[in-house]
């Protein structure tokens, strides 16, 4: 499988850099690398581009504004000096963000999300030429916005979630994560054999269970006890006497 790309930077040298790093990938092609989003409209028109490297703040028009006038926009990996810009670049759906001043390491991150993306899509397997890189496991968080910030909440961090109208709070080990956001959203997005809706306004991480009687669950680390719907009772029963 081999993956084309530009280059978007109105800097020299990050474009110098990201070639540099594409290089040294045989499955990737570098198409073409560009000072200004304007002047990559016609490789994006005229070829087939698997993944775009961008930068923000450009003249003319910003990476994130140039972004959103894609109709068919390929994979893309903002690469960004700014931290603030973030949560507006993983709004968009951007696969990666690197902030600069980032290394091969990381660069290689990016890449094998890419190559993992266009495995889903294709019966194709990554060539024995790929770098040696390890290709990312499964995912084992969620990136949660909340505070103006990307929260990365691991899944065995999570001791419960609770839902209150719109928003849900992510009770973890060491701090609390408030976001906009709903249970049965959350549901698709929890591994099923680690987690368990107990409530309508309750989800808890199985693993965390200290107690469990009656219509009540204790949880490691949390005060409170979780209490149990009727209408769930019997599929949390079965469940946890199953574990």
């Amino acid at each position: 499988m081999k993956l084309n790309c530009i280059v978007i930077d109105d800097e020299f040298p990050a474009r110098e850099l990201l070639t540099d790093f594409i290089k040294k990938v045989p499955n990737l092609e570098l198409l073409g690398r560009f000072d200004s989003p304007l002047k990559a409209l016609d490789e994006l028109q005229s070829n087939t581009v698997d993944l775009m490297f961008i930068d923000i703040q450009m003249p003319e028009i910003s990476g994130i504004d140039f972004i959103k006038t894609l109709r068919h926009k390929p994979m893309v990996v903002i690469t960004s000096a700014y931290q603030e810009y973030a949560l507006e670049g993983y709004s968009l759906d951007v696969m990666d963000y690197l902030l600069k001043p980032f290394s091969f390491d990381r660069f290689m991150q990016s890449v094998n999300k890419a190559f993992d993306r266009m495995a889903d899509h294709t019966p194709s397997v990554l060539p024995d030429s790929l770098p040696t890189e390890p290709i990312e496991p499964a995912k084992d968080y969620l990136l949660v916005k909340a505070d103006y910030k990307i929260h990365r909440i691991k899944f065995k961090s999570i001791v419960c979630i609770e839902g209150m109208r719109e928003y849900v709070t992510y009770f973890c080990d060491t701090d609390k994560v408030v976001a906009l956001e709903s249970l049965r959203s959350l549901e698709s997005l929890l591994p099923e054999k680690d987690f368990l809706r107990v409530h309508k306004s309750y989800i808890i991480n199985i693993d965390k269970i200290t107690t469990f009687y009656g219509n009540q669950i204790k949880l490691e680390g949390l005060s409170k006890y979780i209490p149990i719907g009727k209408s769930y009772k019997d599929i949390v029963q079965k469940r946890l006497m199953d574990q």
